[in-house]
């Protein structure tokens, strides 16, 4: 049985029937599916758009800035075209939960429905509490909090508009459980949204969309956000289980398996480490 018929089969409640036998690898199979990622120009976010296209989704790609992010966006675009698969792109500002709205509206028509949404910006900010200034504590909550926000509350709306049962996915990073010293802005926005999915999954859960999260560890692209003289860091790093750092190609499979419809019907307001074990140590 494909998803595309299970995506039809439903009860009166518009759940999937829980007593459908699936094959299993049949339940990563998003043939006919409509994804949509915020934050595609991000190193998490263009991967986790490829990996929806390469399972058979349809994916609109949202850069959260002009320019170079445009362009970066654009390359995820010709990979996607190259599969076969439809995708579209828009600039959304994230910082305004009008224009996500709107953005969101615009891509569920183009792409003809919507059936996920992955939401993967990312502003680091790395300074003592006491030199962070009001206009940069304003930006990282916006990009790293309020996008997240705006973006369950606008697809939550489309899903129930669609009567789907759709999935969120939040991309976030460890530090929202465990902050280090010098990133108290981050850390706090992270913290923020590791709730916001617990709490969403609550309020959503009803019409059967499930909210979930992926909480990054060190990553590859990360280099420049250690500081070799910060010992502590430098440490939580050292003692991570796997003593390497993340690669892009380990985040597309944890976001394909909880944005698959069948898959996650009893998975919601959970927050995932992908952190090779380094939540152990800080």
């Amino acid at each position: 049985m494909d998803l595309v018929r299970l995506a039809t089969d439903r009860n009166m409640s518009g759940r999937p029937d829980m007593n459908q036998d699936i094959p299993v690898l049949e339940h990563f199979n998003l043939d006919g599916k409509r994804a949509l990622v915020i934050g595609s120009e991000f190193p998490a976010g263009g991967e986790i758009a490829k990996t929806y296209a390469v399972a058979g989704a349809d994916v609109a790609l949202c850069s959260i800035t002009p320019d170079q992010a445009v362009m970066e966006s654009r390359k995820i675009k010709r990979e996607i075209d190259a599969l076969g698969r439809n995708s579209f792109e828009y600039v959304m500002d994230v910082t305004l939960g009008k224009n996500v709205q709107v953005t969101m509206r615009q891509a569920t028509k183009d792409l003809g429905g919507l059936d996920c949404v992955a939401i993967a910006p990312d502003l680091f900010l790395a300074k003592p509490i006491e030199s962070v200034t009001e206009t940069e504590l304003a930006r990282v909550m916006a990009v790293n909090f309020n996008a997240h926000f705006f973006a369950m509350r606008s697809a939550a709306a489309e899903f129930r508009r669609q009567g789907v049962p759709g999935r969120i996915v939040s991309v976030t990073s460890v530090l929202g459980e465990r902050g280090l010293p010098n990133t108290s802005a981050y850390s706090a926005a992270h913290s923020a949204v590791h709730n916001l999915v617990r709490a969403c999954a609550q309020e959503f859960g009803g019409d059967g969309i499930m909210v979930n999260g992926i909480a990054l560890g060190y990553m590859e692209w990360m280099g420049d956000r250690i500081n070799p003289n910060d010992e502590e860091a430098m440490r939580a790093i050292r003692f991570a289980i796997m003593r390497r750092a993340g690669r892009k190609d380990e985040i597309g499979p944890l976001a394909l398996y909880l944005s698959a419809e069948s898959a996650t019907r009893y998975v919601t307001g959970q927050v995932f480490p992908l952190d090779g074990g380094l939540l152990q140590h800080l």
